[in-house]
C-alpha cells in the first residue's frame, strides 16, 4: 500500500466487495474455489490495505508458492 494513502470510502469498499463476489461466482461456475490464503488477500484488497497491483502480485506469489513456476509456451 502507498504510504499516506487515505482510507477507502464506504462506496469504494462496497464496489470492491461486489467485484470480488462477482469474480468468485464466475470462478465457482467454472468449478474453481479460492483457498483461504487467497481469500485473505482478497479481503485485504477489499478493505483498502493493498491496491489492485499489490493484490495481483500477492496472488501470483501465492500461486508460485503453491504450484511452482508456470512456464508458458512461446509461439
Amino acid at each position: 500500500m502507498i504510504i499516506g494513502q487515505p482510507p477507502i470510502t464506504e462506496q469504494e469498499l462496497n464496489a470492491r466487495k461486489t467485484a470480488l463476489a462477482e469474480s468468485a461466482a464466475t470462478n465457482r461456475l467454472e468449478g474453481l474455489e479460492a483457498g483461504p490464503e487467497a481469500q485473505l488477500i482478497f479481503a485485504r484488497y477489499a478493505h483498502g490495505e493493498i491496491d489492485l497491483d499489490e493484490m495481483g502480485s500477492a496472488i501470483d506469489a501465492l500461486n508460485e508458492q503453491q504450484f511452482g513456476p508456470v512456464s508458458l509456451p512461446r509461439d
